[in-house]
């Protein structure tokens, strides 16, 4: 039998986000899930965790305490105690005796069925916690911050961030985000005026100033890169393996090969490094709403895990991203695609066109006309969607790739303008 408490922390988590039932959330939804937990309780639930806790992945076990605890902490309670007494208050004979003897609750013509009085309590004390959250606490003018950069090219780098955030109460912690990941969040003096972090791969970056869990300044950061950079992404730590220009740049196209792999002792089994690829610059003028890309990849090494040979292409602007995924026809079935805003997944759209002989190069090409965007993968239509966030700028391209990869040909359009990544 369902637990009736947790079917009612589900409730509360859907009033919560305003998405409609959780049944039909997508991937992406629950990705967004997962960001924004992270942001008001600073526990990170994967998004496997919440799809099993949704029941969107058939799983017997009971939800962990951390979990549960967490997920009570998202809708404004202290933890999973606090909500199953509260929860529980009003049909709870069984679990708090002494509530019903404290509490008699006159008989009436009409009542309210006791799961129904504890979603609205629930409903109510969420509203309550948002409002909360939402008065200012802190005039924003009294806080200063800003940043340099080391190097205005080039990996790693570092930054300087310049603050002042002595008006901030003493109770409350002062943190410098490098962005939303915790990983990247610092407690920093609040006496004190500066603070230096290392940013180890290329992007676009939102730093923060907080108190706490309030955030009282935020600016943006971009970590440009000198051509395409190559790096072995590290999964445990900071620190990658940057593969210098001489190593991947060949004749008309950039490539990890295996040679350059077995040079390192990276070894692809049992499991498959992830070969990333960046070409992060300024950019002026090409918007997510009209713009034209290219790019041809091609993926060399398909045994053991690497039979699929995944990759995905991005096309990253501010604080928004195109996801494009390729795979071997045979597994298409767990794909992932997103269009600044928009994201779907192959288990509930048809993404087969995104599956190719990926030992030959395939070329990517996508068309955006007034947010309408089209992707043909060698030629073909494969998938069409519209964006739906903001009209934002677009600062660079990304490829990863499970083991040995090359990209070439890779071009931005928009307007008469061109940009080619080389």
């Amino acid at each position: 039998m369902k637990n009736p408490t947790i079917q009612i922390l589900k409730k509360a988590i859907e009033a919560r986000l305003n998405w409609g039932a959780a049944e039909g959330w997508s991937n992406y939804d629950f990705e967004k899930l997962s960001d924004e937990i992270l942001e008001v309780t600073e526990v990170s639930l994967s998004v496997s965790t919440l799809k099993r806790f949704f029941g969107k992945v058939k799983y017997q076990n009971k939800p962990s305490f951390t979990t549960l605890n967490t997920l009570a902490a998202f809708v404004g309670y202290e933890d999973w105690r606090s909500f199953e007494t509260e929860a529980a208050s009003e049909n709870s004979e069984e679990i708090i005796p002494s509530l019903k003897e404290e509490k008699p609750v006159e008989k009436r013509a009409f009542e309210l069925k006791p799961y129904l009085y504890s979603s609205l309590v629930l409903l109510l004390v969420a509203a309550l916690f948002l409002y909360l959250k939402s008065k200012p606490k802190y005039n924003l003018e009294d806080f200063q911050f800003s940043s340099k950069t080391m190097l205005s090219k080039g990996l790693p780098n570092s930054v300087v961030f310049d603050y002042d955030a002595t008006a901030a109460n003493e109770n409350d912690t002062v943190f410098i985000s490098q962005n939303w990941d915790v990983r990247r969040k610092f407690a920093v003096d609040r006496n004190k005026r500066h603070h230096s972090s290392i940013y180890y791969y290329p992007g676009y970056y939102r730093a923060k100033l907080m108190a706490g869990d309030y955030i009282l300044k935020e600016h943006d950061i971009q970590i440009i890169t000198d051509g395409w950079l190559g790096v072995l992404a590290n999964t445990t730590n900071d620190m990658p393996l940057y593969f210098s220009k001489e190593e991947v740049y060949e004749k008309d196209a950039v490539v990890a090969s295996k040679e350059l792999l077995e040079k390192y002792d990276i070894g692809l089994t049992p499991d498959l490094p992830l070969i990333w690829f960046s070409n992060q610059k300024d950019l002026e003028g090409f918007k997510t709403d009209n713009f034209e890309f290219e790019i041809e990849v091609k993926s060399s090494f398909s045994e053991g895990k690497a039979a699929c040979q995944n990759m995905q292409i991005m096309l990253q602007a501010k604080d928004d991203i195109l996801i494009i995924p390729l795979a071997q026809p045979a597994c298409v079935g767990n794909m992932y695609l997103a269009a600044y805003g928009f994201g779907t997944d192959s288990k509930s759209a048809d993404l087969s066109g995104f599956g190719a002989d990926l030992h030959e190069w395939t070329k990517i090409k996508v068309v955006c006309i007034d947010r309408e965007v089209q992707f043909f993968v060698n030629g073909n239509l494969a998938y069409k969607a519209t964006t739906q966030n903001p009209v934002n700028e677009i600062v660079g391209v990304h490829a990863r790739f499970e083991g040995p990869g090359s990209i070439r040909n890779t071009v931005l359009r928009s307007g008469g303008m061109e940009v080619v990544f080389d």
